[in-house]
């Protein structure tokens, strides 16, 4: 266990920070060209596998249901997991090509200023790096933070380890 500032990470999730930390220089580089295809192809291959992804989402219905029977679950929860309802996968896929048709938000000049002769001050933007998100349910929100992300030139780390924790202060 790894402790920063009294936060504390198994190892485990300091290696996928690492990684993350390494693997995030690259997608800052991407062009917009390069961003745009993957978020394409991320579109295709959720249309593609639409079936495969409902069908796991069931399963996993199925199991938040047995949660809210044991009531270790909410029953308000188990909707929010819900892919299946009308419209929902659909306006899922749909973001991710309206995302594609934003703007670059790389490289766009905000600001700037003459501060003396030669000296030139710049604001441009530029991509964060990696991003750490937490969340509980909506399985949508993971492609919408992927678009997101990488349209931005980000990666993200998806933990719900913050969230045991908080639920299950023993496991400290």
């Amino acid at each position: 266990m790894s402790t920063t500032d009294g936060v504390q990470a198994k190892d485990k999730d300091w290696e996928v920070a690492k990684n993350a930390k390494k693997a995030s220089l690259v997608v800052g580089a991407l062009s917009l060209d390069q961003r745009n295809d993957a978020l394409q192809r991320i579109h295709d291959i959720l249309i593609e596998r639409k079936h495969d992804i409902l069908t796991a989402n069931q399963r996993d219905m199925s199991a938040a249901q047995e949660l809210v029977a044991q009531g270790k679950l909410q029953s308000s929860m188990v909707k929010r997991l819900d892919l299946g309802l009308p419209g929902k996968y659909e306006s899922m896929c749909q973001g991710v090509l309206d995302v594609m048709n934003l703007p670059d938000p790389l490289g766009r000049l905000t600001y700037a200023t003459k501060m003396d002769e030669g000296l030139n001050l710049r604001r441009i933007s530029c991509a964060l790096g990696v991003l750490l998100v937490i969340f509980e349910a909506r399985p949508e929100v993971v492609v919408n933070i992927t678009a997101l992300a990488l349209k931005s030139g980000n990666l993200f780390v998806l933990s719900d380890s913050i969230i045991r924790e908080r639920r299950n202060p023993e496991r400290r």
